[in-house]
């Protein structure tokens, strides 16, 4: 094997040799990172397919090009809107579940709020036990179910899915599970703590339900 460096070897034509080798590091680097980007793209987009096509509803397929930083109201921004067939109201959702739902189209964007955000609102049911309350967001990525019976059944683990009168076109479409029940001494009512199925911190690709 031909040295690297020996002693009669110019300073500078060992520097020179070891930028190269770095170079080439890097370049290999780079071009391994930009093979899992689009491997890991590539299985995201599956999943979404697979999902898209078990809906009895017809949905479009969008990516999201930006995201509201504020941690009061939580919605992202696609790339497709009304000159796509994305109108207001519709639901969005990923391969794992339900993340929101469009609060404003353009031509060719739309806002979707995340289930996650204070200004949510979505009528839900405790698959188990079939019971019905409100889902809104409370921020951080978690929800919080209101007008939960008194006497409620519900239990840390129970699956919770859109209702009928959720005021989106999707029944049964899974949101998360509960983490937490809570009944006040004062209240008529009990309230769960929700975690989405759906990391909405994590939204590339997503799926708006006609």
């Amino acid at each position: 094997m031909k040295a690297l460096y020996n002693l009669s070897t110019p300073r500078n034509v060992y520097e020179q040799k070891i930028g190269q080798l770095n170079k080439r590091v890097a370049a290999l680097t780079n071009a391994a990172v930009l093979a899992k980007e689009t491997s890991d793209e590539n299985q995201r987009l599956k999943q979404l397919l697979d999902f898209k096509n078990k809906l009895p509803q017809k949905s479009i397929a969008a990516e999201v090009i930006a995201r509201n930083p504020s941690s009061w109201e939580s919605f992202v921004i696609i790339d497709k809107g009304k000159q796509n067939g994305i109108d207001v109201n519709a639901a969005v959702a990923k391969s794992d579940g339900l993340i929101g739902r469009v609060f404003e189209a353009g031509e060719d964007t739309a806002k979707v709020m995340l289930i996650d955000s204070p200004g949510s609102r979505l009528g839900v049911t405790v698959q188990r036990t079939r019971e019905q309350g409100i889902l809104a967001g409370i921020g951080a990525g978690m929800c919080r179910i209101t007008y939960l019976p008194y006497d409620t059944q519900a239990k840390p683990g129970d699956i919770i899915v859109t209702s009928e009168l959720s005021g989106v076109c999707v029944k049964g479409m899974m949101i998360g599970r509960i983490t937490k029940v809570a009944k006040g001494p004062a209240s008529l009512y009990a309230n769960a703590i929700v975690k989405p199925s759906s990391d909405l911190f994590r939204i590339e690709e997503v799926l708006c339900i006609e």
